[in-house]
C-alpha cells in the first residue's frame, strides 16, 4: 500500500518527469513511483511558473527507469500523465528492483534501510571506482572485494599504500583466506613476491631502464645464448664480456652493463632465479594482496606488468588446455590505477592493463581499476569498464575524462558528483539493474588514531664567544 503522496507531475517528456515537490523527505537520489513506473531523483531546482502559482516552487526532475513487472523492469513506451501523485518507494519495491538469482551488496540504497544490490556476474565487464582523496574509494574496494571473495571468486589486489590487509581483516569471514606478498622489503609473517628473470624478454628490460637499440641488440644476443630459465640477473651482467667486440661496438657493451648493474639495485630482492609461481596464489576463497608500498615507482610497473600478463597467459593455457593453467576465473583489482595505465606512460604495465580491459572478459578475468586520476587513466581502459562506482569529485578535467570514457553516464550524474559526502557513491551500468543509484557504502570500523596539528620543541642553542650553536 502507497504511502502519503510527496509531489504532483507537472511535466512529462520521454524518460524525464518534472513534479512539484511538497514533502522534505524527496533529496537528490530518491527513487520514486509514479503511477507504476519508478525513477531517481536525479536534479532539484526552485521554479516559477504559472502552472503552479507565481511563488517559487521546488521542483525534481525524476529519470524513469521503467514499469516493474514480475520484479523485472520494463522500458517506458509512453509518457506519464500530468498531475499523476509521486510516491517514495518502500523497501519491498527497492528490493524487487534490484535483486537478482545471485546478488552483492556494498551498502544501503541513500536514504533508506534497502540493501543496494548488484548483479556479481557482471564483474568480468570491468569495474572502475573513481573520486578524489579521502572520499572513501578503499573502503568501497574492500567491501566489493569481500563480497566477490564470499561468492569463493579469488581476487588479487595491487595494494599501493599497504592498507587492504588492515581493512579486509576486519571485514571478511574466517572461512575466507587472505594472503599478502610484499614486494622489495620483506615483512615478518608475509610472503614476498618475486619476478623470475627467465620470464623477462629484452622488451621488458627495455621498459625498465630505456635501453638503445644497439644495446637492446646485445641484450637480446646474450638472452639468446641462455637456458629457457633458471638463471639470475647476475648470468645476463656476466653475458656481457662474452658478446663479440666484432658485432657490438664496446661503448654499447659498457653502457648495457651499467645499466644492468643498476636495474640489479633498484630490483634487489625482487628479481630472481624462479619467482612466485602466479598459478600458484590464486585460489577460491582467497584475497591475495600484493603489497608494493615500500617499493619505488619502477619496481611496482614492474610488478603490475608481470603479474597482469601471468594472470592473462594462465588463463589462457587454461581454456587451451596448457601445462600450467590458472584453473580459476577471478578478480584483478588495481588500486592508483594513474600509476600503472596513464596514456603518457611508456612501460609495459600499461600494456598489460590495455590487454586485460580488452581481452580479459573472454577468459574470466574481471578487471577493477580504482583511482583519484580518472583524466590520467588511459580512455581505452576506462572506456572497457561497464560499471562505474563513481564518489565526491570535484576536478573539472576528472569529471569530462568520465564523461568521454563510460555509456553509462549522463550529465545527472556528472553534475551530483561533488555535492556526494563522504562514503556515498553513484553506481551505474553493468553490474546495477537499474541506469543508476546513490548508495550510502557500509562503514568499516577501525581504530584509527586522532588527527593532530604536530609540535615540536624548539631546537636549543648555545653561544660561545659570541657566535650560536645548535
Amino acid at each position: 500500500m502507497d504511502s502519503n503522496p510527496v509531489g504532483i507531475v507537472v511535466s512529462s517528456e520521454g524518460r524525464d518527469v518534472d513534479f512539484l515537490v511538497n514533502s522534505e523527505d524527496v533529496e537528490m537520489g530518491t527513487i520514486v513511483k509514479i503511477e507504476n513506473f519508478y525513477g531517481i531523483v536525479a536534479y532539484m531546482h526552485y521554479k516559477e511558473d504559472e502552472k503552479i502559482g507565481s511563488k517559487q516552487k521546488l521542483i525534481a526532475r525524476v529519470q524513469i527507469f521503467g514499469k516493474l513487472e514480475n520484479n523485472k523492469l520494463r522500458r517506458i513506451k509512453r509518457p506519464i500523465e500530468p498531475y499523476s501523485n509521486v510516491f517514495i518507494a518502500n523497501e519491498d519495491e527497492l528490493y524487487g528492483m534490484l535483486s537478482g538469482e545471485e546478488n552483492i551488496s556494498i551498502g544501503k540504497v541513500y536514504g533508506t534501510e534497502a540493501r543496494a544490490f548488484l548483479n556479481p556476474r557482471e564483474y568480468d565487464r570491468h569495474i572502475a571506482i573513481l573520486a578524489s582523496t579521502g572520499a572513501g574509494k578503499s573502503y568501497t574496494a574492500a567491501n566489493l572485494i569481500k563480497e566477490f571473495s564470499s561468492l569463493s571468486l579469488p581476487v588479487v589486489v595491487i595494494d599501493t599504500h599497504g592498507e587492504y590487509h588492515k581493512l579486509l581483516s576486519r571485514l571478511v569471514d574466517k572461512d575466507i583466506n587472505i594472503e599478502v606478498y610484499t614486494v622489495k622489503h620483506p615483512k615478518k609473517g608475509f610472503n614476498e613476491l618475486k619476478i623470475p628473470v627467465s620470464a623477462l624478454s629484452s622488451e621488458d628490460f627495455y621498459h625498465f631502464k630505456q635501453f638503445t637499440e644497439p644495446q637492446k641488440s646485445a641484450l637480446d644476443s646474450i638472452l639468446d645464448k641462455l637456458p629457457d630459465e633458471g638463471y639470475s640477473l647476475r648470468d645476463i651482467i656476466d653475458g656481457c664480456d662474452r658478446l663479440d667486440r666484432e658485432e657490438f661496438h664496446e661503448g654499447t657493451i659498457r653502457a648495457l652493463k651499467r645499466k644492468l648493474r643498476d636495474l640489479e639495485k633498484t630490483f634487489q630482492n625482487v628479481f630472481d632465479v624462479y619467482g612466485t609461481d602466479i598459478t600458484r596464489i590464486i585460489k577460491p576463497y582467497q584475497i591475495t594482496i600484493i603489497d608494493t608500498s615500500y617499493a619505488p615507482q619502477s619496481v611496482r610497473q614492474s610488478v603490475v606488468s608481470y603479474v597482469a600478463n601471468e594472470i592473462l597467459q594462465g588463463r589462457i593455457r587454461h581454456k587451451n588446455d596448457m601445462p600450467n593453467p590458472i584453473k580459476y576465473e577471478l578478480l584483478f583489482v588495481v588500486e592508483e590505477a594513474h600509476n600503472y595505465g596513464s596514456p603518457r606512460l611508456s612501460h609495459s604495465c600499461r600494456y598489460q592493463l590495455q590487454r586485460i580491459a580488452s581481452e580479459g572478459r573472454k577468459f574470466g578475468i574481471g578487471l577493477c581499476v580504482i583511482s583519484q586520476k580518472p583524466s590520467k587513466i588511459d580512455e581505452e581502459i576506462l572506456s572497457q569498464c561497464n560499471t562505474g562506482i563513481y564518489m565526491h569529485m570535484t576536478n573539472p578535467n576528472d569529471k569530462d575524462h568520465i564523461r568521454k570514457s563510460f555509456e553509462s553516464i549522463n550529465d545527472e550524474i556528472i553534475r551530483d558528483l561533488d555535492s556526494l559526502d563522504v562514503g556515498e557513491c553513484i553506481i551505474a551500468g553493468a553490474m546495477n539493474r537499474i541506469p543508476f543509484l546513490i548508495c550510502k557504502v557500509d562503514r568499516i570500523e577501525i581504530e584509527r588514531e586522532e588527527k593532530r596539528m604536530p609540535r615540536y620543541e624548539k631546537e636549543s642553542r648555545t653561544e660561545i664567544s659570541g657566535f650560536e650553536y645548535v
